[in-house]
């Protein structure tokens, strides 16, 4: 018959054979979880200090978007007012433009008849009224009163009408300067 072997019960007599083995595994676990956990700690600091810097490069953008949405809408009012401002001039400078009822070549030809060779305009500020009627304001530079009183003339004589001489004054390099009023009606 066979002999039964005896059960062992104080095992801390007689250790087992695989213990070297478990501390092996323990500490090779215990070294990985530690590195796991090295690692972990340090990724972790590093994708913070990432998370931090771009949540005030966020609010930074936003600022900045928050400025350029504030400096569009100052943009866009101020469109707004300067278009109101000049859209009934823009309206009618469209208008003659497309029906060509008013001949600005035949205006500035006759102005440039009726200005004597001494004299030259500095500004011209045209104004129209109606289809086929313009009022302008002109600033004309001459040597002499003979010379402005000669152009006054020549407006007359080139049909313009409502002339009048609203200032006179002199520019920066001592030239007498005239501001005039007139009206132009085409007659196409």
């Amino acid at each position: 018959m066979k002999q039964q072997k005896g059960m062992r019960i104080n095992l801390a007599s007689r250790p087992l054979r695989n213990r070297r083995v478990f501390y092996l595994l323990s500490g090779f676990l215990t070294a990985v979880l530690l590195v796991v956990a090295g690692t972990a700690g340090n990724t972790y600091r590093k994708y913070s200090a990432l998370n931090s810097q771009l949540r005030s490069n966020q609010a930074r953008v936003e600022k900045s978007i928050r400025e350029a949405q504030r400096e569009e809408r100052r943009l866009a009012s101020q469109i707004e007012n300067i278009s109101a401002r000049y859209q009934e001039r823009i309206d009618l400078l469209n208008s003659l433009i497309f029906k060509k009822s008013f001949s600005w070549l035949r205006f500035l030809s006759a102005l440039e008849e009726a200005l004597p060779q001494s004299c030259f305009i500095v500004s011209m500020a045209p104004s129209l009224k109606g289809d086929s009627r313009i009022e302008v304001r002109l600033e004309v530079a001459f040597p002499n009163l003979n010379e402005l009183l000669a152009f006054n003339k020549n407006l007359y004589e080139q049909k313009f009408t409502g002339i009048r001489i609203i200032s006179e004054s002199q520019d920066e390099n001592g030239r007498p300067v005239a501001e005039i009023s007139l009206t132009y009606e085409s007659t196409a």
